[in-house]
């Protein structure tokens, strides 16, 4: 496949949708559009790291993105995007801060990962077999108002369960652990060494914001 582009200015005169799906070797096929040391690390917090180098699997997705509409090829072989699917790209190509979120309760853990760019701000959320959804940050509030909105309405609508958040560009692993109790919040930090975990408590929504910000490195 000859050198790809992609159009990221477009997707500012379109509507994002709701969530757009994307399979694990069409992650690829993108992230190959615009190779760079953020498009390496964005492999990695997606989990394709191993697959970014394989031709095939780069085929393969090149191929599902024409078949699906996301994707044109030009005349001479290259593979052209826009709109909403060039704004994932784009902002995954060109990612400063990649945070992931993990949703506990009783029996589940599920994760969200997002991730800010210069132009634009994205959420991704996995789904079986190496898929993801994306869509774009909450609007109107900032990205750890944003962080702390997806925490939040986890531990509303699962009392009794909890989440934590850490930056993925951070070596020390430091990772922000939340637990909901009536109107106060309890925070406790774990990292990977043998430390336990300290907690605190009675803490309030402006206070447990700030915390999110620290852990993101505003």
């Amino acid at each position: 496949m000859t050198q790809t582009r992609t159009g990221p200015g477009d997707a500012a005169q379109q509507a994002f949708p709701d969530a757009i799906g994307f399979g694990f070797a069409e992650l690829v096929a993108l992230l190959n559009l615009a190779p760079s040391e953020a498009t390496t690390r964005s492999a990695a917090a997606l989990r394709i790291e191993n697959e970014l180098h394989d031709d095939k699997i780069l085929f393969a997705g090149a191929s599902s993105l024409v078949a699906r509409g996301f994707a044109t090829v030009g005349a001479g072989g290259e593979l052209s995007i826009s709109g909403p699917v060039a704004a994932v790209t784009h902002a995954l190509s060109t990612a400063t801060r990649r945070m992931q979120i993990d949703l506990l309760t009783a029996d589940s853990v599920d994760n969200v990962i997002t991730v800010d760019a210069p132009e634009y701000a994205i959420v991704l959320q996995p789904r079986a077999y190496l898929t993801w959804f994306a869509m774009a940050q909450k609007p109107g509030i900032s990205a750890a108002e944003g962080n702390f909105w997806i925490m939040r309405k986890h531990l509303q609508d699962n009392p009794d369960g909890g989440a934590s958040i850490k930056r993925l560009e951070d070596p020390s692993a430091a990772q922000l652990l939340l637990k909901l109790a009536g109107n106060s919040w309890t925070i406790g930090y774990n990292t990977s060494g043998p430390e336990d975990i300290t907690e605190i408590s009675g803490l309030s929504d402006a206070e447990v914001l700030e915390k999110i910000r620290q852990i993101r490195q505003d």
